[in-house]
């Protein structure tokens, strides 16, 4: 009978390691990925944004048209859908949460192009988008809110680019 305890308590001890472990690489890849975005400038954007729609079409089979602000917030938000594969889709060897960089991007290119949103970078952040009459931003910067976004809500992307075209259009004073 000791041993079915001992076994027991061994199984838990296990699955609590598993689980701290599980817990700090998460924390620590959030963190590399925050990082990773604060060192972006915006002479970068273009060519991530770039990136992002050639690996959209080509890993994922879809096709981004960054004219068109609803279907690609959509399709952007569809992608969250399925994180493993998003990221999979982006991952580099000495970054896997890459999709970050490239869909952050891409994200507040729409905002610009369709909310006439500017590109601001203040040192040791990331890049944000401002709106609005009083040109502010509108809440977590996309790169952030790409990060956010993974395993969260369907629909919560397009609420954010819809947001932001409000802001911009000065209907949320």
């Amino acid at each position: 009978m000791v041993w079915l305890y001992s076994l027991g308590g061994g199984c838990l001890a296990l699955l609590a390691a598993i689980t701290v472990w599980g817990f700090l690489h998460l924390r620590q890849s959030r963190r590399k990925a925050l990082e990773e975005t604060q060192a972006i400038e915006l002479a970068d954007i273009d060519k991530l944004t770039a990136e992002c729609v050639k690996v959209f079409a080509r890993k994922l089979s879809v096709q981004l048209n960054l004219e068109d602000c609803d279907d690609c917030s959509q399709k952007l938000d569809d992608a969250f859908r399925d994180p493993y594969k998003l990221k999979g889709a982006f991952a580099r060897d000495d970054f896997y949460w890459y999709f970050v960089k490239s869909v952050g991007a891409c994200l507040g290119e729409l905002l610009r192009r369709h909310a006439h949103h500017q590109r601001q970078k203040r040192a040791g952040q990331a890049p944000i988008h401002g709106g609005g009459p009083a040109r502010r931003p509108i809440g977590s910067p996309s790169f952030e809110k790409a990060l956010q976004v993974q395993g969260g809500e369907a629909g919560e992307l397009m609420a954010y680019v819809t947001f932001g075209r409000a802001l911009a259009r000065g209907e949320l004073n």
